[in-house]
C-alpha cells in the first residue's frame, strides 16, 4: 500500500468532516493550553502536519489569534474544506499548503510542529518525524499524537478481518468500498480516543468518514511509547516526554508520577488500580518504565508525546511536563 492509496481514500472520504460550520474540534487547543507557558505562542509559527479538513487546526488557530499557523495536507478535497472553514471563521492567521509531508521543504521555519493522527498513516512513518525535526528551529518543539499498539488491538483486529475479505472482492481500491465494512464492523465509538473534547463542538459526526478511516485505511501503524521515543531521538530531538494518553471516554495527562497532582486530568494511582505496595514499586521505576506500566495496565488507544530540539526548549512548557526522572 502507498501514500497514493491513502490520498485516494481521503479524497473520497475527507476526514474528519466535510461539514463547514461551527463544528470545530478543540482537543488540540486544550492540550496546547495545558502544555505551554502562558504567552509562549504569541508571535510564534506553528506547523500542522496533515491538517485534513482543518477542524482541529482552525479550532487551535481560533484560540491563538496572535500565532501564525500553516496547515499541510496532500488531499485537495480536504484542503478545499479547510479553506472554506478558515473563511467561515474569519481567521487571518492560517495558511494552507498542498504537499506530501515527506516533500515539505520549510526547514527551520517553525517554533512548534503539531500532528494529530497522521504520521501513523504514512508509507514511511519515520519520515514524518524527520520532517517535523527539519521544519523546526533549533529550539523547536514537536507535539505528536499516534495510535497506541495496546489499546488499539481490537480495532486493528476488526480492520484486518475486513481487509482480508474486501481485497477478495475489490482487488484495487478496496478501501473505497464500504459494503463489507457496514456488514462486519460496528461504528467506531465517537469517544474512541478520549472524551467529548475530541469531538466536534456542535456534537456532529461524519460516521462514514470515521469508519473508513478506522477500518479501510490502507496504511495503519500503532506504537508503544518506547518506539515513539526512538523515532524522536533518531532525528535529532534531545528530550522526549509523554504528554498524556487516551482511551474510550477518558483522557489523562502524565506528570511523571501519580501523586503529584490531585486533579482528575492527571493519572492517579486509582486509575491504574495499584495498591500501596505496587504504588511504591511504581515510584522506583525510571520514567520510560512508568509510561510502559501505564500502557500495559490502562490500555490506551492513543498517546501524545512531545519532543524538544534542545534542552532549553523544555523551559517553554509548564512545570508538570518537564518532570524529573531518568531517561
Amino acid at each position: 500500500m502507498s501514500n497514493q492509496d491513502v490520498k485516494a481514500m481521503y479524497s473520497r472520504y475527507p476526514y474528519p468532516s466535510s461539514v463547514i460550520g461551527d463544528n470545530l474540534i478543540y482537543d488540540m487547543a486544550s492540550v496546547v493550553g495545558l502544555i505551554f507557558k502562558p504567552g509562549y505562542l504569541t508571535g510564534k509559527y506553528v506547523l500542522d502536519l496533515g491538517c485534513g479538513t482543518g477542524h482541529r487546526l482552525v479550532g487551535l488557530a481560533s484560540m491563538y489569534p496572535d500565532t501564525q499557523f500553516v496547515g499541510v495536507d496532500m488531499t485537495d478535497k480536504a484542503l478545499e474544506i479547510a479553506d472554506k472553514l478558515i473563511s467561515y471563521h474569519q481567521l487571518n492567521n492560517v495558511t494552507l499548503e498542498n504537499n506530501m509531508i515527506e516533500k515539505l521543504t520549510r526547514d527551520n521555519q517553525f517554533d512548534v510542529v503539531v500532528s494529530t493522527g497522521v504520521i501513523h498513516h504514512m508509507e514511511c512513518p519515520q519520515e514524518g518525524f524527520l520532517t517535523a525535526s527539519r521544519s523546526l528551529n533549533e529550539e523547536g518543539i514537536a507535539l505528536i499524537w499516534l495510535y497506541n499498539a495496546i489499546g488499539e488491538y481490537e480495532r486493528l483486529r476488526q480492520r484486518e478481518l475486513l481487509q482480508i475479505f474486501a481485497k477478495q472482492i475489490h482487488v484495487e481500491e478496496y478501501f473505497l468500498h464500504t459494503d463489507l465494512m457496514n456488514k462486519l464492523c460496528e461504528n467506531l465509538s465517537r469517544n474512541q480516543y478520549g472524551d467529548s473534547t475530541a469531538n466536534h463542538l456542535d456534537d456532529s459526526v461524519d460516521q462514514i468518514a470515521v469508519n473508513v478511516d478506522a477500518f479501510l485505511n490502507p496504511i495503519v501503524n500503532a506504537y508503544r511509547y518506547d518506539e515513539i521515543c526512538d523515532f524522536y531521538y533518531k532525528f535529532g530531538f534531545k528530550h522526549v516526554r509523554c504528554c498524556g494518553l487516551n482511551r474510550e471516554n477518558s483522557s489523562k495527562l502524565f506528570a511523571g508520577c501519580c501523586d503529584q497532582f490531585n486533579d482528575e486530568c492527571f493519572f492517579q494511582y486509582r486509575d491504574l488500580l495499584l495498591d500501596e505496595q505496587l504504588s511504591q514499586l511504581f515510584n522506583t521505576l525510571d520514567y520510560n518504565q512508568k509510561v510502559r506500566v501505564i500502557e500495559l495496565l490502562w490500555k490506551p488507544t492513543g498517546i501524545s508525546s512531545i519532543g524538544f530540539k534542545s534542552e532549553n526548549a523544555r523551559s517553554f512548557v509548564n512545570d508538570w511536563l518537564r518532570g524529573e526522572g531518568k531517561e
